[in-house]
């Protein structure tokens, strides 16, 4: 695979229109025949799920944020033909105003004082029921409900796409307007207010300055304040999906390393991306990375930090290495993480039949454009203040 010299290219901005509440609830609809199809197939009287990154899927929402003991967690409770919301006296109301009114769920409701273990009992007594965690008397299928959640449906695409302009935005709208001499703890702050303030809950924040990120390929934020530059990630859930990003910024011109592993960083993450189709074997894909690697003389970056995974409902739904050889499926989510010396290059991007779509697209940053096959694939730059 060969890689051409980059261009400048001009940022793009997404069109996307945001579902409805009549969207949301048909999209619901389908996971429950999706599930009632499951549990004829199984034999189950039931599903309970338990796991919050299962409970968005199947409410096309966010998992409950306001709950501090995991034990007193709602959860959700299907039969074939009727869904319950399971919770907490506390917490029925809430859940219902904010969450899943309208939505075709009843209730199934314990007294707070009681605890969720007395009701989760009953429903599973004499019954054959199926969970997405280990519990006794009863069948797990965490794993396959893990593989049904990873293709997007139309309903999750969209809300895919504001989560991860959203995120796009905040980076960019953070590396524009941070001041040299601030320290990376401010920045962090200022991403995260950013986000919360959207309705996007923060899950990791990264700001390394000064070369910071490369002794530490996974840094999070210190008191150092940052002189010359910075590269600044983040993980973002909103909707109940997971986007992850990162953008550069220097202070002046950026010196020679710094340009070089970062355009080295860009090559590799173009690579990840335009060997990203439907039925591609992730083993394939990281040793195409790893040619790169090699053509711009960082062979052993490869080994220094995860390369990509699966991304959607949780962070990491499947973390690429050379041992995976399940295929990309089309509408599956993934985020590629390519690392250069301090340099960073990454993006989430969703896999269709027409090739990748990046879902963090920049939408008013620096972009380089690179050639890979004949086909220009567009990376963001390093922003020069």
């Amino acid at each position: 695979m060969s890689v051409s010299e980059e261009t400048s290219a001009s940022p793009a901005m997404a069109d996307f229109t945001m579902p409805t509440p009549a969207d949301r609830h048909s999209d619901i609809d389908a996971k429950h025949q999706r599930v009632a199809s499951l549990l004829r197939e199984i034999g189950s009287d039931g599903l309970l799920v338990l796991r919050p990154e299962n409970f968005a899927w199947m409410t096309s929402g966010s998992p409950s944020r306001s709950t501090l003991d995991p034990a007193a967690a709602p959860a959700l409770y299907y039969s074939q033909e009727g869904r319950w919301l399971v919770c907490s006296s506390t917490d029925t109301q809430r859940l219902f105003d904010e969450e899943v009114d309208g939505l075709g769920f009843q209730l199934k409701e314990w007294p707070w004082h009681w605890g969720r273990q007395q009701l989760i009992a009953d429903l599973t007594q004499g019954r054959n029921i199926a969970t997405d965690e280990l519990l006794e008397g009863c069948q797990s299928i965490g794993d396959a409900l893990a593989h049904l959640r990873r293709s997007l449906s139309p309903y999750e695409i969209a809300c895919y796409k504001a989560v991860g302009q959203l995120l796009a935005r905040t980076l960019e709208a953070t590396g524009r307007t941070i001041a040299a001499e601030e320290t990376e703890r401010e920045v962090a702050g200022q991403i995260a207010h950013r986000l919360l303030r959207h309705g996007a809950q923060p899950l990791q924040i990264s700001v390394a300055g000064d070369g910071r990120s490369k002794p530490y390929r996974q840094p999070a934020y210190t008191a150092l304040p940052i002189k010359q530059s910075c590269v600044i990630t983040a993980t973002a859930l909103k909707y109940g999906l997971c986007a992850r990003a990162s953008r550069a910024i220097t202070f002046g011109q950026p010196d020679s390393q710094f340009r070089k592993e970062h355009d080295a960083a860009c090559k590799v993450s173009a690579t990840y991306v335009a060997s990203s189709w439907p039925d591609s074997v992730p083993r394939a894909i990281l040793a195409s990375g790893q040619r790169i690697y090699q053509l711009v003389g960082g062979e052993s970056e490869f080994y220094q930090c995860p390369q990509g995974h699966v991304t959607g409902r949780t962070s990491v739904e499947l973390q690429f290495t050379p041992q995976v050889e399940e295929l990309l499926q089309n509408n599956w989510a993934v985020c590629w993480n390519a690392s250069v010396g301090a340099a960073l290059s990454c993006d989430t991007f969703l896999i269709t039949e027409e090739g990748p779509r990046a879902v963090t697209a920049a939408d008013a940053w620096p972009l380089k454009r690179i050639k890979i096959q004949g086909a220009d694939f567009v990376r963001p730059d390093l922003l020069v203040r």
